[in-house]
């Protein structure tokens, strides 16, 4: 029995993307991208950051506000402008203190997107697209595949942070229990400990998640941008045009290179032939060449042509059958006859000079 690949006939959409298929997907912004990526890493590198410069930044605050506090006494309530002051100067400190920390959470999520997607701008993804609106594809969109991993990760998060919160809480209950006889100045310390211990181990696992979903956008990716053989070939036929309009331009392109060569011809001054299977046309004009040159060649029927040509013209044929096949063979059309070749040309050459000086006298 014979083997056949349906998916050849079926139109399935096996093959990897081309190049340009991906280009068109990109402008389009179809891109491997994951937010939970870059959600989860802005998450963690906030809560590190915030965990190096919390007790400075803890100390720095409470200072301010013990400062504030204790000279509310001496600020006139009636006067707008020391109120003010003392509310831009508190704000002031606040920037101070978060700026750092939220300018390197954006520079964390900028690079993450940038690292995923590369430079990119579609300023016609901004302009709203009204067919987002159709509730019936938006319930489509909900109940897909795609919907049902989202919302499994979703699941999966949740549990995650049950199960590390849960851990944590069991490792540190006795320590709980025995905070009631401690003081209270030790409490902030503690909880704070506690709570970016949890934060810092839930937002690895986030990490990790978001790993496992960026691969999985890839893949999704790469399944969706898919073509079938059909779409390539349609799309080389339409880089490199019709083959039958190729096929015509060639035709044209060749036929106009022959007219000008067979224009060329009267202009030889002398035509090598085999006698019958090759000719090549050769001019020489000291004053502009340094060595002749071919301006025509041809085999069998276009030999013919040549020879008619120049019989027309007046031009001398000379046969030398090796000469003849070493110059089609060898030399194009346009360029010097080789070094190898100089001798047995200039000899042809030489006959067909004496020969014109010999009716030149008579």
């Amino acid at each position: 029995m014979l083997a056949f690949d349906l998916q050849r006939f079926a139109g399935e959409k096996t093959e990897r993307a081309t190049p340009q298929r991906r280009r068109e997907a990109r402008r389009e912004g179809q891109v491997a991208r994951s937010a939970e990526l870059t959600s989860a890493l802005t998450m963690l590198t906030g809560v590190i950051l915030l965990r190096m410069t919390g007790p400075k930044f803890w100390d720095t605050w409470m200072n301010a506000m013990t400062k504030s506090f204790s000279s509310a006494g001496s600020v006139d309530l009636a006067k707008q402008g020391q109120v003010l002051g003392l509310m831009h100067q508190n704000l002031r400190l606040m920037f101070g203190l978060l700026g750092p920390l939220f300018g390197a959470v954006m520079v964390v999520g900028a690079a993450t997107g940038f690292a995923q997607t590369g430079p990119m701008f579609l300023p016609n993804l901004l302009l709203p697209k009204f067919s987002r609106l159709n509730p019936i594809e938006g319930f489509k969109r909900i109940f897909s595949v795609r919907g049902l991993v989202e919302a499994g990760k979703s699941l999966l998060k949740l549990v995650i942070v049950g199960v590390v919160v849960y851990a944590a809480t069991q490792g540190v209950i006795d320590k709980v229990v025995m905070l009631t006889q401690t003081q209270v100045q030790t409490l902030p310390a503690f909880v704070g400990q506690i709570v970016f211990k949890l934060a810092i181990e839930i937002g690895i696992l986030f990490v990790l998640l978001a790993f496992l979903d960026y691969l999985f956008q890839r893949f999704e990716f790469e399944k969706s941008i898919r073509m079938s053989r059909e779409e390539i070939k349609q799309e080389h036929r339409n880089q490199e045009g019709d083959p039958l309009i190729r096929s015509q331009l060639r035709q044209r392109g060749r036929a106009l290179a022959m007219r000008r060569m067979m224009q060329d011809v009267p202009k030889a001054d002398v035509v090598v032939t085999n006698p019958t299977h090759f000719a090549v046309a050769l001019r020489y004009d000291a004053s502009t060449m340094t060595a002749p040159q071919v301006i025509a060649k041809g085999q069998d029927e276009m030999a013919r042509r040549i020879r008619e040509t120049a019989r027309q013209a007046g031009v001398p044929l000379m046969e030398n059958k090796p000469l003849a096949q070493a110059l089609y063979r060898e030399v194009e059309i346009g360029t010097e006859v080789p070094a190898e070749l100089f001798r047995a040309v200039a000899e042809v050459l030489a006959a067909v000079y004496r020969l014109r000086d010999g009716r030149v006298r008579r």
